[in-house]
C-alpha cells in the first residue's frame, strides 16, 4: 500500500518537474518556437479534459452500483467545499484588512479547488476504481458554481479586461468539457442500468487513463508555474492552507457522517470526499487574476505554498483511507 502512496506522489512531482523543465528549455532558447509549445500544451490540457477524462468516468459509472439514495447527497457536499472555501478565504482577506486586488485573489485560491488532476488520481490509487464516481458526483456543480459565483465574484474585486459578458445559461450550455462529462455519466449510467456487462480490460484500461489523465494536466501546470515572489505573500498563503486543509475538509467530513455515507459502499464514497475536500487550489485559481487584473504574486504563492504542503497532507489523507 505505501507504493501508491509513493506512485501518486511520484507522478505529480514528476509532471510539475517536465513541466518546469520544458520552461526552462524555452526560456534558453533550446525550444525555438514558444506558439508551438503554447499549442502542444494546450493539446495536452484539451486532451485530458476531452478524451481521457469522459473515458474514465464513462467506465466507472458503468461499473459502479449507484442503488443508494444518500449518493445524492455527495454533489452538494462538493458545492459546499468549494463555496466554504471561497467565502473563508475571502471573510480571512478581509480580517487581515488586505487590499481589493488581495482580497479577490485569495478569494479565487479559495474556491478554485484541484478536484481533477490531483483529486482524480489521489483516490484512485488509494481506493481504487470505484472511487472515480464519487470523484464525479463531488464535482458535479462543480463549473456551475465557478461560472455562476466564483469568476463574477472575482471579477467585482479587479477590473473587466475586455472580457465579453455572457448569460451564466449560454457559458454552461456551450462549455465543451461539461458537455462531454455530462455525455459520459449518461451513457455509463445507461449502461450500468442494462444487461451489459463492462468489459474485463476496462479496469486494466482505468488504471493506465487516470495517471495519463494527471500528466496530461500537471505538466502544463508545471510549465506556467510561476514562483519568483513567494515570500512576500507567506502569511497569506498559509491562512489558504489552514482553510483548505483544515476548516474546509473537518466541516464537510462531519456533514457526510450526519448524512450516513460512512457505510455507503464500504465507506469508499466517505474516503472520497475525505480526500477531495483536503485538495489545494488548482491551477484554474490562477486564472481570474490574470482575467480581472488581481494581485498575481498573491495567487502564485497560495498555489505554490499548499501544492507544496500537499507533500505533508497526504500522508494524514493515507492513513484516513486506511484507517477509517
Amino acid at each position: 500500500m505505501i507504493g501508491n502512496f509513493v506512485f501518486a506522489l511520484a507522478i505529480v512531482i514528476i509532471g510539475l518537474l517536465v513541466g518546469k523543465g520544458l520552461r526552462v528549455l524555452l526560456d534558453k532558447g533550446t525550444i525555438s518556437s514558444p506558439e508551438k509549445m503554447h499549442r502542444i500544451l494546450k493539446g495536452s490540457t484539451m486532451s485530458a479534459l476531452l478524451v481521457v477524462n469522459p473515458l474514465i468516468i464513462f467506465g466507472a459509472f458503468w461499473y459502479v452500483q449507484l442503488d443508494d439514495l444518500r449518493l445524492i447527497v455527495i454533489p452538494i457536499l462538493g458545492a459546499i467545499a468549494i463555496a466554504l472555501g471561497g467565502g473563508l478565504s475571502l471573510y480571512a482577506a478581509k480580517w487581515l484588512k488586505l487590499g481589493r486586488k488581495q482580497q479577490g485573489s485569495m478569494f479565487a485560491s479559495g474556491t478554485f479547488t484541484n478536484l481533477g488532476s490531483f483529486g482524480n488520481l489521489f483516490c484512485f490509487v488509494f481506493l481504487g476504481e470505484a472511487s472515480l464516481v464519487f470523484v464525479a458526483l463531488f464535482r458535479l456543480f462543480e463549473d456551475l458554481i465557478y461560472y455562476a459565483v466564483g469568476f463574477p465574484v472575482a471579477q467585482s474585486y479587479g477590473e473587466n479586461q475586455g472580457l465579453k459578458e455572457k448569460s451564466l445559461l449560454k457559458k454552461l450550455a456551450t462549455n465543451p468539457f461539461i458537455i462531454i462529462t455530462l455525455i459520459a455519466i449518461v451513457i455509463g449510467g445507461s449502461l450500468n442500468l442494462s444487461p451489459w456487462e463492462r468489459p474485463a480490460f476496462y479496469a486494466d484500461l482505468n488504471s493506465v487513463l487516470v495517471p495519463i489523465f494527471t500528466i496530461l494536466l500537471v505538466v502544463p501546470t508545471g510549465f506556467n508555474l510561476q514562483v519568483g515572489k513567494v515570500k512576500g505573500y507567506l502569511k497569506e498563503s498559509f491562512v489558504v492552507a489552514a482553510i483548505k486543509y483544515g476548516i474546509v475538509p473537518v466541516a464537510v467530513t462531519i456533514l457526510a457522517l450526519m448524512f450516513g455515507l460512512r457505510e455507503v459502499y464500504d465507506g469508499i464514497a466517505f474516503k472520497t470526499i475525505i480526500i477531495l475536500s483536503a485538495m489545494p487550489p488548482g491551477f484554474t485559481s490562477l486564472v481570474p487574476p490574470q482575467l480581472f487584473n488581481l494581485d498575481k504574486d498573491l495567487a502564485n504563492s497560495s498555489w505554490f505554498i499548499t501544492t507544496v504542503l500537499l507533500i505533508f497532507v497526504l500522508p494524514v489523507l493515507y492513513l484516513m483511507t486506511l484507517y477509517l
